[in-house]
């Protein structure tokens, strides 16, 4: 049995087109890993959110093995007014990145978007199916991820701002 390697990736653009980001991925108001346009931190009582990142599990040297028991986590806590949240979607209903699919911002300091959960340093499962690494690419489903700045946080806005690095986990057998 030959396993597979795998990286983290996210997808950009309207095709999609996949790229590795585990040196990091900057979340922003762009349909980019690395772009600056910052996401303004509220100036009363409310959350608001930066595009979504498309984040997969990609196979990248194929093996002989099966993957499953995708789980997603942040590697440590975010600092207070920042929050990450996930939601699992199937990489045929891939959405770019754009304005029109950013979650509403919230009247409420750590409001949680409709349909994502919140992110935490215990890793939650995001895809259970069984799929083969014999091909290269998404192994399974996304992670669609988003990034909630609320009024208590202290900090201002900015693209070098601190966030914990979103972990992807998997069992290969």
């Amino acid at each position: 049995m030959a396993a597979a390697v795998c990286q983290g990736q996210l997808a950009t653009g309207a095709s999609p087109t996949w790229a590795n980001v585990e040196s990091g991925c900057k979340y922003n108001l762009a349909d980019s890993a690395t772009s600056t346009t910052s996401i303004a931190v509220p100036t009363a009582t409310g959350t608001v959110f930066s595009w979504i990142k498309n984040l997969v599990l990609a196979v990248t040297t194929t093996g002989t093995t099966t993957i499953n028991n995708r789980k997603i986590s942040m590697g440590s806590s975010p600092a207070t007014g920042l929050q990450l949240f996930w939601k699992q979607l199937a990489v045929a209903s891939y959405a770019q990145s754009a304005s029109g699919n950013r979650p509403a911002s919230s009247g409420s300091n750590g409001a949680t978007p409709a349909g994502y959960t919140l992110m935490t340093t215990t890793a939650s499962l995001y895809d259970n199916t069984s799929v083969a690494t014999s091909g290269s690419g998404p192994n399974g489903d996304m992670a669609v991820a988003v990034l909630g700045i609320d009024f208590s946080y202290a900090g201002g806005p900015g693209s070098a701002i601190a966030l914990p690095n979103v972990v992807l986990t998997y069992d290969e057998f």
